[in-house]
């Protein structure tokens, strides 16, 4: 008798064993997919930003005579190093 209870013992503790880490990967798991659900969400909000200021920058320079891609994007508040994907000026030498 003493045998049996020892070898139920045992798979009482392989059990618990593999419910306990069975839990830790599937939480695991769970905070790694929260992880990438939130930096994919920033991605997402910074790149809408980029196209709104790209967008402003864009109908500054076309609407607003003499200006400057400088002075666009002060106005519409991008930062200096979104500036490099803003639509260049083009100049003519004749």
């Amino acid at each position: 008798m003493p045998r049996l209870l020892d070898q139920s013992a045992d798979v009482s503790r392989d059990k618990k064993f593999w419910l306990i880490a069975s839990a830790v990967v599937l939480g695991q798991l769970v905070a790694f997919w929260m992880l990438c659900s939130h930096q994919v969400r920033k991605a997402e909000v910074r790149d809408a930003g980029a196209k709104v200021e790209r967008m402003a920058v864009a109908d500054c320079l076309r609407y607003i005579p003499g200006a400057t891609a400088s002075s666009c994007a002060a106005s519409a508040g991008a930062p200096r190093a979104q500036m490099s994907a803003a639509v260049p000026v083009n100049f003519v030498y004749r």
